[in-house]
């Protein structure tokens, strides 16, 4: 799974690069508010599937109860998505008369509703891949329609090159759509090919709706509720900051700038963390329902105190490199410049996600969910007061606060939940000096940023290893 979602990541950076390079910072901001109103339809068909199936095929001991459980879900999941796909298309143009310029924003969400009924079945079958330990499958399902996505877009734009940042704009999102078949297409073949391995015809299962509603219902608001307000939150920051004074194509290009280039930067370590929290829920689930209490503890230090230590010393090979890493990806000193003051979120973020997983697994989403509500509404107001009067300050500020917030409630919770106790030592103390001492001694040697970050990954991992051993 790290390896496919490293190089998924790595697809995905490269297509973000190439995309700037089309559409502009001003483009790519316009993109980013096309995508954050399609990330709501999106996480609405898909996260409450994803978690409801892995959790209850997780549950069952019986092959052909979880071939009952998949199968209903996946025709619940065309029905669910064929429905969210119609209201997109319908009210295309309402939704592109939020976007500052955004005069290919109809057409390109019109291009992405298709993909909406492809996305929820293929949830569904990941849950189901999840409950069955096969990650190969969703490993290589995922790296094909990132591949598909990324070779489709560039492939129109090679074919019908245009300065017009629009035309950009819909490659990219009909690169997608046709994404999403191609993968929707692999996860039948690949479920079909388990379905005849477990020999199983699919057997009933009780009061699957009863169980299943306790599950789906949370954490579809949750995505579904939390993602709204995000994409409220985004449309408010190029429209704060056009009263602030910016002008709108300035006030898309800063928000472009933060959003879709300095900000995937940001995330795209977690690739290391994030299959770790997929995995997470199925082993405590399992956990839970067998009462392992010990195991559920163990499991949660192990992977809170793995989080830290690998996070901090991304922060802050983050803040010394930064102004390397934008001049290397996009040219640019100022996304090099919003690396280097976001960088300090990293923790907080990487750490949430993994509460996320673990929190899922134990039947904790809605406390899980009634937080991400909570930080939401106040990202929101933030935003809405803060920005017109502070300007782009207030944009990181928003952020930071946010992260901050919603990983200390999220983390406090967990506790209660698990009974936790870190050695402070071990999570925090010993990957600061680890990692503090090489970034400063490589940020006086000029080399490229890739041989700066390698070197810096070396020394800091060979410290901590060396530490742990003395420390034993």
């Amino acid at each position: 799974m790290t390896t496919s979602a490293l190089l998924i990541r790595c697809l995905s950076m490269y297509f973000r690069i190439f995309l700037s390079g089309q559409a502009g910072t001003a483009g790519m901001g316009v993109y980013q508010l096309i995508i954050s109103v399609y990330a709501v339809f999106a996480l609405i068909v898909t996260s409450g599937l994803t978690v409801t199936v892995t959790r209850l095929c997780s549950e069952q001991t019986v092959p052909g109860k979880m071939l009952y459980i998949t199968e209903r879900f996946i025709l619940s999941g065309a029905v669910l998505g064929a429905l969210a796909g119609a209201v997109m298309f319908l009210s295309a143009d309402l939704f592109a008369g939020t976007i500052p310029d955004g005069s290919c924003a109809a057409p390109a969400l019109r291009l992405l509703a298709p993909s909406l009924p492809l996305m929820s079945v293929s949830s569904v079958l990941r849950g189901f891949f999840a409950a069955r330990r096969k990650m190969i499958y969703t490993a290589a399902e995922q790296l094909t329609e990132q591949l598909c996505e990324t070779g489709i877009c560039i492939l129109i734009l090679r074919l019908k090159p245009s300065q017009a940042a629009s035309q950009a704009i819909c490659a990219a999102v009909s690169g997608t759509t046709a994404a999403e078949t191609v993968s929707l297409a692999l996860m039948l073949a690949l479920y079909l090919h388990e379905k005849k391995k477990i020999a199983a015809p699919p057997e009933r299962t009780a009061r699957l709706i009863s169980s299943a509603l306790p599950i789906a219902i949370p954490c579809t608001a949750n995505a579904g509720l939390r993602s709204a307000l995000s994409a409220a939150e985004n449309i408010l920051i190029p429209a704060g900051l056009m009263k602030y004074g910016a002008d709108s194509c300035s006030a898309l290009a800063q928000y472009g700038s933060i959003s879709a280039m300095a900000m995937p930067v940001i995330v795209f370590p977690s690739v290391f963390i994030l299959p770790f929290a997929s995995l997470i829920i199925p082993e405590m689930a399992q956990a839970r329902s067998l009462h392992h209490t010990n195991g559920i503890r163990h499991m949660t230090q192990r992977m809170i105190t793995g989080i830290m230590q690998f996070s901090i010393p991304v922060m802050m090979m983050l803040i010394f490199f930064s102004g390397e890493i934008g001049l290397f990806l996009y040219g640019s000193e100022q996304t090099g410049f919003y690396i280097a003051v976001l960088a300090p979120v990293v923790p907080l973020m990487y750490l949430d996600s993994g509460a996320d997983g673990i929190l899922k697994g134990l039947n904790e989403q809605t406390g899980y969910f009634l937080i991400n509500l909570a930080d939401s509404l106040i990202r929101v107001m933030l935003t809405f007061f803060l920005i017109p009067v502070t300007g782009i300050p207030g944009v990181i500020a928003v952020i930071i606060f946010s992260e901050l917030l919603n990983t200390a409630l999220s983390f406090l919770r967990l506790m209660k939940v698990t009974g936790i106790s870190l050695n402070l030592r071990e999570t925090v103390i010993s990957p600061v000096i680890c990692s503090l001492i090489p970034c400063l001694i490589l940020h006086f040697i000029r080399l490229s940023a890739p041989a700066e970050i390698a070197l810096c990954i070396i020394i800091c991992s060979s410290s901590m290893l060396l530490l742990k051993r003395v420390s034993r």
